[in-house]
This record gives C-alpha cells, sequence and structure tokens, in this order.
C-alpha cells in the first residue's frame, strides 16, 4: 500500500503537498492555515482532496498512509517534498522520532 501512496502523493498538487507534509509535522488545521495565509476551511478542502486521491478514507487514514510511508522509506518523501514542510515559529523542529 505504501507504494501506491507514495505514487500518488506524487501526482498531488504542490499546495496539497504542502497541507499533507504540515499535516505528517503535526500542525493543526489552524497553524497551516495561517502558514499557507488560507482559511482552515480551505485547509479542510485541500485535505478532502488529497484523502480522494490517495484513497485515504478518513484524515487519520491518511496520517496513518504517510507515517506508514515516511517509516518505510522516508528517502521516497523527502523526495515528494513531505519532509521539508516549513517549520511555524516557535514549534519545535522534528526529532526524527515518531510522532504517534
Amino acid at each position: 500500500m505504501s507504494n501506491e501512496f507514495q505514487e500518488a502523493v506524487r501526482r498531488i498538487s504542490g499546495r496539497e503537498r504542502e497541507v499533507l507534509g504540515h499535516l505528517v509535522h503535526g500542525d493543526t488545521y489552524g497553524e497551516i492555515a495561517r502558514r499557507m495565509n488560507v482559511s482552515p476551511h480551505t485547509v479542510d478542502t485541500y485535505l478532502r482532496r488529497i484523502r480522494a486521491k490517495t484513497g485515504a478514507r478518513s484524515r487519520m487514514h491518511l496520517l496513518l498512509l504517510a507515517l506508514s510511508a515516511e517509516g518505510s522509506s522516508a528517502h521516497t518523501l523527502e523526495d515528494t517534498g513531505l519532509m521539508e514542510a516549513p517549520r511555524l515559529p516557535g514549534r519545535p523542529e522534528p526529532s526524527g522520532e515518531s510522532r504517534i
């Protein structure tokens, strides 16, 4: 499943990839919205589109797929840009450990 997910991630738009990257890093909808200068509703719209394109059944399923793909092949997610989401001021940098 993670190979299919990784291929789907390569096909999502740059803004969708940015939203997914922030989600993977644990940012809230509000934080993502502020960082991207959009409304939380727009963040939700991006996530619905990402779920449709990746086959994820829910936000949690999307996050689990992304984290599973990260764990199985982090370099592949780096290639898609997910591991390069900009950090918000005051948010700690990821330590490289799982955030579950």
